[in-house]
């Protein structure tokens, strides 16, 4: 059977569905309409019965409000006799105590007078103190800052450039899944082109209908061939800089770098001895430990890691070996 057929079918059962609920609807509106009119006759004498108790509760009411008033009034009278007595009386103890406290007051003020006096004398000799203390720490801080900030820099430079080199791998990946999923694509469109046309159409297709859909779904293959031939790849310069900061990684341009000279850096043998002894150090244990400066620390570093002696975890620089036994 056909999606034609089927469909015509199911129009016939539905009309004969809404014939029957209209019958059913009217016969239901019939017996609420007697059932409404019955409860409206019954809620009418209740009313009745209704206003009339409220007219006796009414006048009941009205004679309490009287009485209520008459009492009322006597009883504010005597309120407004007492009040008054007791505002004299608290007027006069108000007074008395105003005095005292006007007098200690004034004795409390001259005391506080005399201690702000001795604290601002004793905070402006311990801000002198804190001052020079203060300059002291902050020339010690802002030279570690700047050996510091200068360490990370460069750090953040090997790890960019490592970086990079995971970020060119990763993209040729993602180039050759992308075309397998378009031949992929591209083959199922053909299927299910023609799976569409026999379940619509049945064992009799139109021809118009069937060049239509042949048409479509040569369409469909020609536009995922020409987005899958089209797709523009990536280009990713060969010297570039990455770094990663939560979920996102940035891929910046490095600075071109000068080729290595032929010649050894100073304490390049030193400095690898040191961390294969200690299996792993950081660069304020080399400087420390060689007693060299920071420049000549990380020229050595650099050195090691280009020649791919030794690798950087976490600002901990570790050899291959032990790179390999972890």
């Amino acid at each position: 059977m056909s999606l034609k057929e089927s469909w015509q079918q199911q129009r016939h059962q539905r009309q004969q569905e809404i014939m029957q609920r209209q019958q059913t609807v009217q016969q239901e509106l019939v017996v609420a309409r007697q059932e409404r009119q019955i409860k409206a006759a019954q809620l009418h004498a209740d009313l009745s019965l209704f206003r009339e108790k409220i007219v006796v509760e009414n006048n009941a009411r009205r004679a309490e409000s009287q009485r209520f008033q008459v009492g009322l009034k006597r009883s504010c009278e005597q309120l407004k006799t007492e009040v008054q007595n007791l505002l004299s009386v608290a007027r006069d103890r108000r007074q008395a105590q105003a005095r005292e406290l006007a007098q200690q007051l004034d004795a409390f003020v001259l005391q506080i007078q005399q201690e702000t006096a001795q604290c601002l004398s004793i905070a402006t000799a311990e801000r002198i103190l804190m001052a020079q203390q203060l300059k002291k720490d902050l020339s010690t801080f802002v030279e570690t800052l700047r050996a510091d900030t200068q360490s990370f820099l460069w750090e953040m430079g090997v790890s960019q450039q490592e970086r990079a080199r995971q970020v060119q791998q990763e993209l040729a990946q993602n180039r050759t899944i992308r075309k397998a999923e378009a031949a992929e694509l591209r083959s199922k469109l053909r299927r299910f082109c023609t799976d569409l046309r026999k379940e619509v159409w049945g064992s009799e297709p139109f021809s118009s209908a069937h060049s239509t859909i042949a048409n479509g779904s040569e369409t469909c293959s020609n536009a995922v061939s020409n987005a899958s031939a089209s797709a523009p790849s990536i280009p990713v310069p060969k010297s570039i800089g990455a770094f990663q900061y939560g979920d996102a990684i940035a891929v910046v341009p490095a600075k071109p770098t000068k080729p290595a000279s032929k010649e050894g850096v100073a304490y390049e043998k030193e400095v690898y001895n040191f961390i294969h002894q200690a299996q792993g150090a950081r660069l304020t244990q080399i400087e420390s430990s060689l007693n060299i400066n920071r420049f000549q620390a990380v020229d050595a570093l650099r050195a090691l890691i280009k020649k791919g002696l030794i690798t950087q975890r976490d600002r901990i620089y570790l050899t291959q070996e032990q790179v390999s036994h972890a």
